[in-house]
């Protein structure tokens, strides 16, 4: 006779600020969306005030037992930097992370093909609450990160967890200018703050050591991607595999505005960035050295102030697809 195993515990760790309070709204939709399929669900709200990672690092360490994993899951329903968040707090354990699209953009959600949609996410996970189900520890997978830290500092703690993408230069400044805006829809808000960017940022002259080789990358762009995505599903960097244990160097070249605009128009209406004026490498690890306190976003929020290492973090955290 074939063994079942017990219904699945996850405590769903809600944002109560992602998507301006729409990860609020939606969370007793989605408990109760998987308590119908069998899961046992803790809902936990994160404050503003609180810093997610702790609060998983504390969960992670407790006894909420699921023979699927053979460790605690904890679902991170939120924006991006809430899950990624999240996912340092647990990272380097057995702990599983359960990724909830619960802001404006999502792109982690989408990168690893869970799409954007919480009521979605939490129907096609249901499912996997039946007792006799055996497919649980089959979607756990090792995710990738990459690890951002402060060159100025040795302290440990100044590191900070990032799924998604590393920008500088134009798409950081429009990261920003979307963060400040009061749209609600990110692709929206995104393609508002990258057409409204240029204005705010006309290129610059960056100085890296890629994989311990310096060198000059002028240009309007910078980034450093693990899952490809922005904006809200802008697909920088196609060939971005989350899972595969490296990392893509992208930039734009630094060409006159007049060239710039068209390209950012490309990029933002066509959803991805195949473009004469983008160049994209293999990396692993990089020191970004400057300009000296060039802002630096990633997963939707600031990051940091060149310079700043930035390396691979493979495997990091698992993760239920």
């Amino acid at each position: 006779m074939a063994e079942t195993r017990p219904q699945p515990v996850m405590t769903m760790l809600v944002s109560s600020i992602s998507g301006g309070g729409r990860a609020l709204r939606v969370a007793p939709d989605i408990a109760e969306r998987l308590r119908h399929g069998g899961w046992h669900v803790h809902v936990r709200v994160v404050t503003e005030a609180e810093a997610p990672a702790s609060v998983a690092r504390a969960l992670s360490a407790g006894k909420h037992p699921d023979a699927g994993t053979g460790a605690p899951i904890v679902g991170a329903l939120g924006g991006d930097g809430f899950v990624a968040a999240v996912a340092q707090g647990i990272a380097g354990s057995e702990s599983a992370l359960v990724p909830l699209p619960g802001g404006r953009g999502n792109d982690l959600c989408r990168a690893i093909g869970v799409g954007s949609n919480a009521r979605v996410r939490a129907d096609a996970l249901a499912p996997l609450g039946t007792p006799s189900s055996g497919t649980l520890h089959d979607r756990v997978r090792a995710l990738d990160g990459i690890w951002v830290s402060d060159l100025t500092s040795d302290s440990e703690p100044n590191r900070r967890l990032v799924l998604g993408v590393v920008s500088l230069g134009l798409d950081a400044w429009a990261n920003k200018l979307a963060n400040e805006s009061r749209l609600t829809a990110g692709p929206i808000a995104y393609g508002w703050g990258a057409v409204t960017a240029p204005a705010h940022f006309r290129g610059a002259a960056f100085r890296a050591r890629v994989d311990g080789v310096e060198c000059d990358l002028p240009g309007w762009v910078l980034s450093v991607s693990n899952s490809g995505f922005i904006g809200g599903g802008v697909n920088v960097v196609p060939d971005s595999d989350p899972f595969d244990g490296t990392l893509e160097l992208f930039r734009a070249d630094q060409v006159p505005l007049r060239r710039v605009i068209p390209a950012v128009v490309h990029v933002v209406l066509r959803r991805n960035a195949n473009h004469p004026l983008v160049h994209v490498s293999s990396v692993r690890e990089l020191d970004i050295l400057g300009p000296e306190g060039l802002p630096a976003m990633a997963d939707g929020d600031l990051v940091g102030h060149l310079p700043l290492h930035v390396e691979v973090a493979p495997g990091i955290v698992r993760v239920l697809v």
